[in-house]
């Protein structure tokens, strides 16, 4: 989280880490590591989405896991907020940014 917070990305507001990882379930290199990225509305959120992946990539690279980042803006996560998805990453997540 350090790299996230030094490349200091534009637009990203929240950075969540969710799933196995956080819930202390996962099983080595097979577990990916889970990210949600909220992004202001009018944030670029492909500029975002590319940074954020560029960030994973070296990571995976580093240190093996696979790093999936779900990037999505704010207003799209007030309005889903009861999906499955977003509720489940918000009752494990960890704030990061």
């Amino acid at each position: 989280m350090d790299r996230v917070r030094e490349r200091d990305i534009d637009g990203l507001d929240t950075l969540l880490q969710f799933g196995s990882t956080v819930r202390g379930e996962a099983q080595g290199l097979g577990s990916d590591v889970d990210f949600l990225a909220i992004v202001d509305d009018d944030a670029d959120r492909d500029a975002v989405e590319r940074a954020l992946s560029d960030l994973a990539y070296d990571v995976m690279a580093e240190y093996g896991p696979v790093v999936e980042v779900h990037v999505r803006s704010r207003s799209t996560v007030e309005r889903q907020r009861d999906h499955p998805f977003f509720s489940r990453a918000f009752r494990e997540g960890q704030v990061h940014v």
